[in-house]
């Protein structure tokens, strides 16, 4: 299915949904391009066998942020609540958000990576954030990266507006994996066949115990896990038929429940 700023299409037997930014040269987002990129995302709450979400640009950006049009006194308080709810969706869907960032990420479209689970880049890949030089601060960034990375790191990528190499953002945990250009694709697929060869419902119920949990004390934080786990794990067939595969030495068959 694709849309007019958006291809949306499935893959892997239905296990993985690819967006794909389309608004060439730089998949600059408009209120109307987000608001597809929203439809799209609770039309994935509907998909049975759903896995992983793979968010990606077209051409040689992944995202060059939001359309600077849009910034006006009589639009910006739209665009954030269009821009933000993206983020909320993301963060509901029961699926692991992989940002595949290949090109350049600018802006608005650094936070749409970094609001992902996962990051996935290839190697001249490169990150910015220069909403301060332009009078401005990323919201979104603001939030995330100071409990993602050191703090005066996060202050000095917001601050300074400088171009951030993907090997610097993964030597600060914001970058999952950093595969040469030539092998980015193939490296891709091998994250998502990774995660595929999981079973479902247990990737689901790890990545709410991580989402769940981040912002509660630790107290109940394991309270909160601890129930995840003799809940909603242990009712499930997966768990114990990867205990019996790993006493019998074979691969887990697993029947996503």
């Amino acid at each position: 299915m694709s849309g007019e700023f958006l291809i949306s299409e499935l893959t892997h037997d239905g296990q993985v949904a690819r967006l794909t930014l389309d608004r060439p040269p730089l998949n600059v987002m408009t209120i109307e391009m987000m608001e597809e990129i929203n439809e799209a995302l609770l039309s994935l709450r509907r998909q049975d066998g759903l896995k992983v979400l793979v968010l990606q640009g077209r051409g040689e950006a992944f995202c060059g942020g939001v359309d600077v049009r849009e910034h006006s006194r009589d639009r910006v308080n739209r665009m954030l609540q269009v821009f933000h709810r993206i983020f909320e969706t993301i963060r509901l869907l029961d699926v692991v958000s992989v940002a595949a960032v290949d090109g350049v990420a600018t802006g608005s479209g650094f936070e749409l990576a970094i609001g992902c689970n996962m990051v996935v880049a290839s190697e001249s890949a490169r990150f910015v954030l220069p909403q301060v030089r332009q009078g401005i601060f990323p919201p979104v960034a603001s939030v995330i990266l100071p409990r993602a990375a050191p703090r005066r790191k996060a202050m000095e990528w917001i601050l300074l507006g400088d171009e951030i190499t993907a090997q610097e953002l993964a030597s600060y945990g914001l970058v999952n994996r950093v595969f040469p250009d030539g092998e980015f694709a193939e490296g891709l697929e091998q994250v998502i066949a990774r995660l595929t060869a999981s079973s479902g419902p247990v990737l689901q119920i790890a990545r709410r115990a991580q989402t769940e949990s981040y912002y509660a004390t630790y107290e109940e934080a394991l309270y909160k896990v601890e129930n995840l786990y003799l809940r909603d794990l242990m009712m499930l067939s997966d768990p114990h038929e990867g205990n019996a595969a790993l006493l019998e030495k074979r691969t887990p068959q697993w029947r996503d429940g």
